[in-house]
């Protein structure tokens, strides 16, 4: 029995936060994804130019703040910057925060509960945040391209070792200034980690549109030098469907069928 016990008799104020930009076909999902976990959501949409815009305008009234951010200010500081509006303004009203990025649904480290019931959990407990394991979903010719939803149309994956920390969620009282969510906020981590579904690639032509326009460019120094790479090597990219599991509603499978590193690379 944890310690803080009590804490489970007050409802959790949880707040998700979402930074966007040229994700319009999956963003809706992501918003209503934090909403039926539960969440109040706060959305900034990065000078996207594809439907983001429209699918958040038309979302305005189940999000309590959307807004935007000119393509001009520099990715690298909207994190820190988000923090320090987070800090500012939320965290003094919600006890939680769940920060994915824009194409990825947190869950707990097994779906026998929901991630909802999963962060309540830990809020319950003398821990303060969270680390995920990533499970990279990736399009393949197994996708039926009449399924309009993306996280229902593409069910190909496999867990990804070895990427850099995946931070997504914490007490609203530990949250810090954020580097892309990889940094550790305040306090201790729960010991068992917890799972995340990315969706980076969920079809042909979007996948060409995000590593040639849209990520193109990004990286700076050793940051997000993985889209160069990718880009260097068009080939490695369409993965066939018998190299990757399929997510059949029951538990992830966590065995490393495919090494992403082939496709981002090291």
């Amino acid at each position: 029995m944890w310690r803080l016990v009590h804490r489970r008799k007050k409802k959790l104020r949880m707040l998700g936060v979402l930074l966007c930009y040229n994700d319009g076909d999956i963003v809706e999902e992501s918003v209503r994804y934090l909403r039926e976990q539960g969440h109040e959501v706060v959305a900034w949409d990065h000078g996207s130019t594809d439907q983001t815009p429209e699918v958040l305008g038309s979302l305005r009234g189940e999000l309590v703040e959307l807004t935007t951010v000119p393509r001009s200010v520099d990715f690298y500081e909207l994190y820190p910057m988000m923090s320090e509006h987070l800090l500012r303004e939320y965290v003094s009203r919600y006890d939680w925060v769940s920060w994915p990025d824009q194409d990825e649904f947190l869950e707990g480290p097994d779906r026998s509960r929901s991630y909802r019931q999963w962060v309540e959990e830990v809020a319950s407990s003398p821990y303060d945040w969270v680390e995920f394991n990533n499970f990279n979903f990736w399009w393949t010719s197994a996708d039926d391209p009449s399924i309009t939803s993306a996280v229902q149309r593409v069910r190909h994956y496999s867990i990804f070792l070895g990427c850099a920390p995946r931070i997504r969620s914490w007490r609203a009282s530990a949250t810090n200034v954020r580097q892309f969510n990889h940094n550790p906020p305040l306090g201790e981590r729960y010991p068992t980690l917890f799972n995340l579904r990315h969706y980076p690639m969920r079809s042909e032509d979007q996948m060409r549109r995000r590593i040639e326009r849209d990520r193109a460019g990004l990286r700076r120094g050793p940051s997000n030098y993985h889209y160069e790479n990718m880009a260097s090597w068009p080939e490695r990219l369409v993965i066939p469907p018998d190299k990757l599991h399929v997510d059949d509603g029951g538990e992830l499978d966590p065995s490393p069928i495919f090494d992403w590193r082939t496709v981002y690379g090291w």
